[in-house]
């Protein structure tokens, strides 16, 4: 009986250490390490709620911000604020022993403030689409569900593979809108323009310095773009530029949409975003 309980003890040992000695470096260069898996976590973005839900600690997310809608079950999580500000009172009184935070929102001095406090804070960032299999490695490893982060790293790793060997035909010169009342687009660095390269297409104004510049209609009608599409909200329906865009000879037939949530966020969901635009692309190519 002594025996069994001395190699309990020991098993139990062995596994707090093998998880206290998990350090894992987030994309701010912070070293992030916990004794014992989160039971309480906040997610401040939208994205690192869905990858949450995605590596299996969906119901340990106490806190969480503005349109974080995916999967369902987020709704009903409480809302701190949004990715630029947020309640530092409501996360103190939530007691997270976890924080994960977008890397380029706009609270980093509540962030650190939090980590003054001695909380735990992991910085996301993801500035390629590779990245993003990354990110789920690293937090599934840090929330305690070490091989469903790694296992979903492999299937994004091989899903864009795959969309980059299926794509190497002819180029087609594609503008991307980001529906607004002003044209807002994308260039080659963001990662909506990586996934047009990903799927062959050519982003006419990938050269921009600017990495979600506003351009005119006139930039767009001199670049004389193959394919237009249109990303839009399931709120937003796009048909005022589906009928401004109609006004120009030839441009009506041009345009596709695809939901901003799918191609926006990075997470899991934007493995479909970047399957439709390859359609949208591959589709034109062929006409």
């Amino acid at each position: 009986m002594v025996i069994r309980f001395i190699a309990i003890t020991f098993c139990l040992y062995i596994s707090t250490q093998v998880y206290a000695e998990t350090k894992v470096i987030d994309d701010a260069g912070f070293a992030v390490e916990l004794s014992t898996p989160p039971a309480k976590i906040i997610s401040l973005a939208p994205h690192l709620t869905e990858i949450l839900f995605s590596v299996g600690v969906g119901h340990k997310i106490v806190g969480t911000v503005r349109f974080s809608d995916y999967p369902s079950e987020a709704s009903s999580i409480p809302v701190l604020g949004d990715a630029f500000a947020i309640n530092l009172e409501f996360i103190l009184s939530l007691d997270p022993d976890l924080i994960l935070a977008w890397y380029t929102g706009g609270a980093n001095t509540t962030i650190s403030k939090l980590r003054k406090l001695g909380i735990p804070v992991f910085i996301d960032n993801a500035p390629d689409l590779a990245s993003i299999g990354t990110s789920f490695k690293k937090i599934g490893l840090l929330v305690g569900q070490r091989e469903q982060g790694i296992l979903l790293e492999q299937h994004f790793s091989s899903r864009l593979n795959f969309f980059r060997e299926s794509n190497d035909g002819p180029k087609k010169k594609v503008f991307f809108q980001i529906s607004d009342q002003q044209l807002f687009t994308v260039n080659d660095t963001h990662l909506i323009g990586q996934a047009i390269s990903t799927c062959g297409g050519t982003n006419i104004f990938g050269s921009s310095d600017v990495p979600v510049p506003i351009v005119s209609t006139e930039s767009v009608l001199v670049a004389n773009p193959d394919i237009i599409i249109i990303s839009k909200s399931s709120t937003d329906a796009g048909l005022s530029w589906l009928e401004k865009w109609g006004t120009i000879h030839g441009y009506r037939e041009k345009i596709s949409f695809i939901d901003a949530a799918l191609i926006s966020r990075p997470s899991m969901r934007i493995l479909k975003g970047i399957e439709r635009l390859c359609q949208i692309i591959s589709l034109e190519r062929h006409d």
